[in-house]
């Protein structure tokens, strides 16, 4: 297949018969990988073909190759011929041309991110199996039903192929995982909703900033607990917000302090985790989720819930959220599937009332007419066959499990030097360390011992340093918590003030 190429074209060489050079020839091969247009593994013709093609001796082909090849562009199998190396640097192939031609020519409008998009696992590091990952509170995919997921995907496919759902414009999976969702979140969490009432988007990321973008003006004034999701600040502020902050304590968010910002000037929303704070894990009680629902009332102002893994609840009954209130008309429910099966399955919903769900399905669709229909359909029959409710039961016993191995291994390991408490919920631990550690550097340091973990002065909206660290526990076995937990030791002991 490669002989059908116009290699001269394909190489940047010209169409006419000028003279080549193996340089021209070593230049265009870097320009043509660099740029995506040899992937990969793309076979190249041999050098007899090639010289041929572009109308120069087979001994100027050879040189090329070879240098190409040197430079590890390029590399030669035995009876099967050349071909761009699949392990090939990017960055060493456009260092072979002048930085300046490499660069879009009109100035870019770049968002400011706050560094929890910055500091990402080492690229390498993710490759890399002896790397270990503190996250923010992820399930562990190796508990996934594998069969049954296949069986489910498998059946949605052929079903789908066969029924044209696959088509632009086909929102019948989509009508199914509404209706699957409304009889889930009436069941579980209280919400008496309809399908009318449920937007679907692809993750949190997307439903928080559809939900902003419907409620933010340029200047308006958003209020967030003192530690909160990053994301979700950098959204309100990249949509032209006013970010404020209130305290969190051992009861959550502070709503004497959002009343008292009320007077001062016009709040537009809160965003808040009432569930389980993220990231401090406290949940909100009863007396404060009513005053924050009067105040809504009282000054006008909405409230974007975001309840993120409400299932995982291990002491009570989990909290009924602020949006199950059938007498509110202020909330905001944003919530996902993927602390359920992982963040790959990508679904995100709003739950509101059906003016604001209308709003955000006519604003959705310059981002996407419609989501995966597969996957949708798939997702709706987890929830419809009760496969996605036994998941969660089961996957909640290894959890409640791994949590309490956390919390021991820790107090072993940090005695006095740590403060932490157990959360009613959740996949993740906040630990607050004494001020002889600096934890700052302890989440640097933690690299060279193979582990991966926040600092918790990324949750701080107005970039404090704070001595906290948050540590899930659910994507890693109760051996793998143990020496994740050494690791994290040897790693504070260089850490100190």
């Amino acid at each position: 297949m490669v002989q059908i190429r116009n290699w001269r074209l394909l190489l940047d060489l010209g169409n006419t018969g000028a003279s080549v050079s193996y340089r021209d020839i070593v230049a265009g091969l870097a320009r043509a990988i660099g740029d995506g247009r040899l992937l990969p593994g793309a076979a190249l013709p041999g050098t007899r073909d090639m010289a041929t093609m572009l109308g120069v001796n087979r001994k100027t082909v050879i040189v090329a190759y070879e240098e190409a090849a040197i430079k590890g562009w390029l590399v030669s199998r035995e009876r099967s011929g050349t071909f761009v190396s699949s392990a090939f640097d990017r960055g060493a192939v456009h260092a072979a041309e002048a930085p300046e031609e490499r660069l879009f020519a009109p100035a870019l409008q770049t968002l400011s991110l706050p560094a929890y998009f910055d500091e990402l696992p080492p690229q390498g590091a993710l490759r890399d199996r002896r790397m270990m990952y503190f996250d923010n509170g992820s399930p562990d995919h190796r508990l996934l039903p594998q069969a049954m997921l296949h069986r489910h995907y498998r059946r949605a496919l052929r079903e789908g192929l066969r029924n044209g759902r696959v088509r632009y414009g086909n929102l019948e999976s989509a009508s199914q995982l509404r209706m699957a969702l409304a009889g889930m979140l009436g069941a579980t969490r209280a919400l008496a909703v309809s399908p009318a009432n449920i937007c679907l988007t692809q993750g949190t990321q997307m439903a928080l900033h559809l939900a902003a973008a419907a409620l933010i003006r340029p200047g308006d004034t958003v209020v967030v607990e003192r530690l909160s999701y990053p994301p979700a600040w950098a959204i309100f502020q990249a949509l032209g917000a006013r970010v404020e902050v209130v305290d969190i304590d051992a009861h959550g968010c502070r709503v004497d302090q959002l009343e008292a910002l009320c007077r001062h000037r016009p709040i537009r929303f809160i965003y808040l985790t009432p569930h389980h704070q993220f990231p401090s894990t406290v949940s909100l009680p009863a007396d404060r989720r009513e005053k924050l629902l009067a105040l809504a009332a009282r000054h006008g102002f909405s409230i974007i819930e975001e309840d993120y893994d409400h299932e995982y609840h291990f002491s009570g009954r989990p909290y009924a959220p602020l949006a199950s209130d059938p007498w509110q008309r202020h909330v905001i429910y944003v919530g996902s599937l993927s602390k359920l099966l992982g963040s790959s399955f990508r679904c995100g919903f709003v739950v509101g009332p059906e003016n604001l769900i209308a709003t955000l399905e006519s604003n959705q669709h310059l981002l996407a007419t419609h989501g995966d229909a597969i996957l949708q359909k798939m997702l709706a029959e987890l929830i419809a066959d009760g496969e996605l409710r036994r998941h969660v039961r089961r996957s909640s016993k290894h959890y409640r499990q791994r949590q309490a191995v956390l919390l021991d291994c820790l107090q072993r390991s940090f005695g006095d030097r740590i403060s932490t408490r157990l959360p009613e919920g959740g996949l993740a631990l906040w630990v607050t360390f004494t001020d002889d550690i600096d934890v700052d550097a302890l989440a640097r340091n933690a690299i060279s011992e193979g582990l991966f973990v926040r600092s918790g002065s990324q949750f701080s909206p107005q970039g404090e340093s704070i001595n906290g660290l948050r540590l899930g526990f659910a994507s890693m076995s109760a051996d793998e918590l143990v020496r994740a937990v050494a690791r994290l030791q040897r790693a504070s002991l260089r850490s100190r003030r």
